[in-house]
C-alpha cells in the first residue's frame, strides 16, 4: 500500500508541473492576460515559475517505481547531470533574472549560456531533471520526462515569437546562429 501511496505523491506532484504548464499556454495565449500577469507583485511572478520546476525536482524522490536497482553509478552520474543542469540555471538566472521581465534591461541575451542554447534555463531544468531522475532511479518522473521537455520545448517558441516580435531581426539573426532551441544539438 506504501509503495502505491508514493507513486501517487509523484504523480500528484508531475501534474501541478503539467497544471502550471497548461496555465502558462492559456496566460500566454491573449495579451491581456500575459500583461495582467506582469502586473502582478514580483514574489507571486517567482512563485509562479516555481511550480514549473519544483515539481520536476521533487519528483524523483517520491517515485518508489526503480527502473534499475542499487547502482553506484547511476547515483553519480545523475548527481553530476543534476549539477551541471543546476549550475546552468543559475548561470542564466544571473544573467536574465528569475522572471526574465522583472530584470529587463531592454537587450536580448545572447551571451553566457544564451551564446550555446537560446533558452538555457529550459535546458538546465530538463537536465538537472534528468539528474534527479537517472540519481533515484525513478521509474514515473523518467515516463514523465519526455512530456515536460516537450512542454518545455513549446513554450520556447511561443516566447520566441515575442522575441522575434521585441527585437526582430536581431532575435531572427540569434535563432540562426545559436545551435539549439532548448536541447543544444
Amino acid at each position: 500500500m506504501e509503495t502505491i501511496s508514493q507513486n501517487l505523491a509523484a504523480v500528484a506532484i508531475l501534474s501541478v508541473n503539467l497544471i502550471a504548464s497548461i496555465s502558462y499556454f492559456v496566460i500566454y495565449s491573449t495579451q491581456t492576460l500575459k500583461n495582467a500577469f506582469f502586473r502582478l507583485p514580483v514574489v507571486l511572478q517567482k512563485g509562479y515559475v516555481a511550480f514549473f520546476v519544483i515539481p520536476l525536482f521533487a519528483a524523483p524522490f517520491f517515485s518508489v517505481s526503480r527502473f534499475a536497482g542499487p547502482n553506484p553509478l547511476l547515483l553519480s552520474t545523475g548527481i553530476l547531470i543534476a549539477f551541471i543542469g543546476l549550475s546552468i540555471i543559475v548561470l542564466s538566472f544571473l544573467k536574465i533574472g528569475v522572471v526574465p521581465s522583472i530584470k529587463s534591461d531592454g537587450k536580448l541575451s545572447t551571451s553566457g549560456p544564451y551564446k550555446t542554447v537560446r533558452h538555457p534555463i529550459y535546458f538546465g531544468t530538463i537536465l538537472a531533471q534528468s539528474g534527479l531522475i537517472l540519481a533515484n532511479q525513478a521509474l514515473i518522473p523518467l515516463v514523465y520526462l519526455p512530456v515536460s521537455s516537450c512542454l518545455y520545448y513549446l513554450m520556447a517558441t511561443l516566447e520566441e515569437k515575442d522575441l522575434v516580435h521585441m527585437f526582430g531581426r536581431e532575435s531572427i539573426e540569434f535563432q540562426k546562429k545559436t545551435r539549439g532551441q532548448v536541447i543544444t544539438f
